[in-house]
């Protein structure tokens, strides 16, 4: 455990699922916080024993729930179709506080009425799935929703303590209704990634075998989401309907207005939209996380020679900057090629291009 730990009030901790999601809380409450064990439960024996070998969880099990009983803290990280079936078992056990992090909350609520629940969803995430692609620093600066039922029993001291993990693993706790969390994530996560699919597909049924080597560039950014894993979300989805459906009814009406103003050879039309649209994200804060994991692509041109491309990441490295994804193109018209950086965020990408021109590179 790391020397900056901090106090949460909970000395063990369940956790049911070490997907993504599961494996980085697992990650960032064993490095974070001063909770003394956590134990977990996963189908995935591979998930368990790498968490294990890592001594981020205790103990472990594929299908036994009473491992989870004496915590203090349950979190199902589980699909929210399994979560939903999840109450008559975890009635049995003694836990002090239960909680989810679906990103659907009504159903779940719906589904588990217990009176130690509270529904809670981290707006953080990524395209890769699985154990082994989770990082304790995947909830810095997201928001964490919480969501508690009028039903609730859970103390105001339990939720205080709630809120300080969440803190301690780098999140912001924000509290709103089932309906309201519904609504809004509908529009900012589950539409994005029908949109992403949607255009992946077109492009499939437009594929001339030129078009894929076109679409190598931004499209490939702007439909990264896209790759998530389509069982997880058709799940997602599905439950997300009540409140997908009229966003994504929106979302079509909107698309009409393209094609009607491009139909009439409405430029000024045109721009309108375009720059509305310009205008909305000019002004979202750049300094918290959402539910869509993001990242900043930064090319750098460098010469044809030895130790070019470990001295760029030795530049970064010394810079904190983390490189999530490398791509290596040489050039045939002179003696030199370009760097694809992957970078977390845009300030990653500002920092990095800074240090890089500051060694003499150059980049764009």
């Amino acid at each position: 455990m790391g020397e900056e730990t901090k106090t949460t009030g909970f000395k063990k901790v369940g956790i049911v699922g070490l997907g993504l999601i599961g494996g980085s809380l697992a990650k960032a409450i064993h490095g974070r916080t001063d909770v003394e064990e956590i134990v977990a439960i996963d189908t995935d024996m591979k998930a368990g024993e790498l968490a294990a070998k890592e001594c981020v969880i205790a103990d472990f099990s594929t299908d036994d729930l009473s491992i989870l009983s004496g915590c203090d803290l349950v979190i199902l990280c589980a699909p929210i179709d399994a979560i939903k079936k999840m109450q008559p078992e975890l009635k049995k056990l003694d836990i002090g506080l239960i909680t989810d992090v679906g990103s659907v909350k009504g159903p779940v609520m719906e589904a588990i009425t217990l009176p130690n629940f509270v529904g809670g969803h981290p707006m953080a995430g990524s395209e890769r799935h699985g154990y082994a692609c989770g990082s304790g620093s995947l909830f810095e600066n997201a928001l964490y929703v919480i969501c508690v039922p009028e039903s609730s029993e859970v103390s105001a001291k339990k939720l205080d303590q709630f809120e300080q993990l969440i803190r301690a693993i780098g999140a912001i706790p924000m509290r709103m209704t089932a309906e309201e969390h519904d609504k809004r994530v509908a529009a900012v996560s589950h539409l994005p990634h029908i949109v992403a699919s949607s255009l992946s597909l077109l492009l499939a049924n437009l594929d001339d075998g030129a078009i894929s080597r076109m679409a190598a560039g931004g499209f490939r950014d702007i439909t990264r989401i896209a790759s998530s894993d389509p069982k997880l979300w058709a799940g997602i989805t599905e439950n997300s309907r009540k409140a997908l459906l009229p966003v994504l009814e929106e979302y079509i009406e909107l698309l009409s207005k393209w094609r009607d103003s491009l139909q009439e050879n409405d430029k000024a039309a045109l721009e309108k939209l375009f720059m509305q649209g310009a205008c909305y994200r000019d002004h979202l804060d750049t300094n918290l996380r959402g539910a869509l994991e993001a990242s900043s692509m930064l090319t750098v041109y460098v010469d044809d020679k030895p130790g070019e491309l470990a001295r760029i990441t030795a530049i970064l490295g010394k810079g904190n900057i983390n490189i999530r994804n490398i791509n290596i193109r040489n050039f045939r018209t002179y003696d030199g090629g370009q760097v694809s950086l992957l970078l977390g965020t845009a300030k990653e990408a500002v920092e990095a291009y800074a240090l890089l021109k500051e060694a003499g590179y150059e980049c764009d």
